[in-house]
């Protein structure tokens, strides 16, 4: 088992900072593998993920040396011909190396190994499933050429100790996408941005379409006030102006 030294210990908790610090998700995922080389060596990578509402179908690709392209070409033809799939529809986080699941004869006799391995200069690789809730959330797989050695189980152990920070991290990022893409009530933004009485009021008249001067006329307040109150109310909610907000929130209702 490898013993991490003092100084692969700095460089692990960096990583798994920014795997939780960095607000771009695209970014996050460059980050991780471009850092995880100061632990552990590999000659390409991708970083496959989806969404919520798709997994375990994969749609994006983050890549490290590996060309876009054929990580596209994986994500729109080949993914369901992949033995990986079955994996990531079983839900279960795990690590494993390709040499885990067939020998080498049956592996490099696949389409699959020639068109996303050997024409890739590629042949060893390990493969990181992140789950969470009994759902895989991610694949991330590392590669090396046939002149390296295969990925040993150090290689492997210390996948492990990052599995749990990225499903965790991948979780909140789906969780995060799924918000955005659903309008929400004028009662949950009260219930979820904590918003006051008089906030709630307003945004509720906002959603009417009634313009400043009749909802100051309804409510017996200033035009100042009134913006003091709008601008309290997209500071809480992380929105800068009415065109957010009503893509935001729902048409006013009575809930």
């Amino acid at each position: 088992m490898r013993i991490l030294e003092t100084n692969d210990w700095v460089i692990f908790n960096n990583i798994t900072y920014q795997i939780h610090e960095i607000r771009d998700f695209d970014q996050m995922c460059l980050t991780f593998l471009q850092q995880l080389r100061l632990l552990m060596d590999f000659d390409a990578a991708v970083f496959y993920y989806s969404s919520k509402t798709c997994v375990p179908e994969l749609r994006h690709a983050v890549c490290l040396d590996y060309p876009q392209e054929v990580a596209e070409e994986y994500l729109h033809q080949y993914q369901d011909c992949d033995g990986s799939y079955g994996l990531l529809k079983g839900g279960k986080a795990m690590v494993y190396r390709a040499s885990d699941m067939f020998s080498d004869e049956e592996r490099t006799a696949t389409d699959y190994y020639h068109k996303f391995c050997e024409q890739q200069g590629l042949h060893h690789c390990v493969h990181l499933i992140p789950a969470m809730n009994g759902k895989a959330v991610a694949k991330i797989t590392f590669f090396r050429s046939r002149n390296k050695s295969n990925f040993v189980y150090d290689d492997l152990f210390l996948l492990e100790m990052f599995k749990d920070h990225l499903a965790l991290r991948i979780s909140k990022y789906y969780d995060e996408q799924e918000r955005q893409n659903e309008k929400l009530t004028v009662h949950q933004c009260e219930e979820r941005f904590h918003l006051t009485a008089r906030e709630t009021t307003i945004l509720g008249l906002l959603m009417q379409g009634l313009p400043n001067d009749v909802i100051c006329e309804k409510l017996t307040i200033t035009n100042n006030t009134l913006k003091k109150h709008i601008l309290n109310t997209y500071k809480k909610m992380s929105i800068r102006n009415r065109t957010q907000l009503f893509k935001m929130v729902k048409e006013y209702s009575d809930d």
